[in-house]
């Protein structure tokens, strides 16, 4: 089946709806379910959850959502699985590139990143698409229209790398440990903690590399992978070991690096644990 149809067809109707909301009540504020907790689940991933199901709902598949229960269907043709506003609390305040993520596996429940054999990441905000089917990335751009294949061309060294250091969402300090000295030898540091669309800049190289080790981060994070390793790039935890082979957890939180070229990649993975 055509996965890159029902991509956008669930993503643009997921944007049409949250546009709508903003229309109707405007931009209203951090609406997290605990206060307290800023990944919480959003009021606007229950609506963008609610659009996928339904649009998902004539397909024999199952469906793995973040913060909804999974969909289980008996002999499913495929498996999705979605992070419906991958950077709610972006929209909600009207900042960044918050993106609809999704991946599809014909397994019908995958146990590790490399059984994705798609993925599609929808820019809310800025509209752009990136999708892989494992044999090429591709980037979309809204502002020309053009369909372009991405492959992976970074900077060699940290001194000349844009970096993405995450330290929102109350986890500056467990960044700061571990990539402190990174703050000081990058060229240049960005992030709106949109982690797909950052993954998938990085694919561009728009970006070089992005490093998480505030443990903060789902499996559902994730979901942009294929994209970023069929361009050429790599994902591993922290100590380097790739992470596509590794069994994971929905649940779980994971720490990794996202990197465009392996030159980088060892550079930053020995800044890490040489601090």
């Amino acid at each position: 089946m055509n996965y890159l149809n029902l991509c956008k067809t669930i993503s643009s109707e997921i944007k049409k709806h949250l546009v709508a909301e903003i229309k109707q009540h405007g931009f209203n504020g951090e609406t997290m379910e605990d206060p307290s907790d800023l990944k919480s689940t959003h009021d606007i991933d229950k609506i963008a959850a609610a659009i996928a199901l339904e649009k998902l709902s004539e397909y024999n598949c199952n469906i793995f959502i973040e913060s909804v229960s999974n969909t289980i269907q008996n002999n499913a043709d495929f498996s999705v699985y979605i992070d419906p506003v991958d950077g709610s609390l972006n929209w909600e305040r009207g900042v960044g590139d918050p993106c609809v993520v999704i991946a599809i596996s014909s397994k019908a429940k995958i146990s590790c990143l490399k059984d994705l054999e798609f993925s599609f990441v929808y820019g809310l905000r800025s509209n752009d698409i990136y999708y892989s089917d494992l044999k090429q990335s591709y980037y979309i751009s809204s502002l020309t229209n053009k369909t372009v294949t991405i492959n992976c061309s970074g900077k060699q060294q940290l001194c000349d790398a844009t970096a993405y250091l995450r330290t929102g969402y109350g986890g500056a300090q467990r960044q700061l440990d571990h990539t402190l000295a990174l703050f000081t030898t990058v060229r240049d540091i960005r992030s709106f903690d949109n982690a797909a669309i950052e993954m998938c800049e990085i694919a561009r190289n728009a970006a070089d590399v992005m490093i998480e080790a505030r443990n903060i981060s789902d499996f559902f994070n994730l979901l942009a992978y294929p994209i970023l390793k069929t361009a050429g790039g790599f994902l591993t935890d922290l100590s380097g070991n790739e992470l596509a082979e590794q069994t994971l957890e929905f649940e779980s939180n994971y720490n990794y690096i996202a990197c465009n070229n392996t030159s980088l990649l060892n550079e930053t993975i020995n800044s890490i644990n040489n601090k």
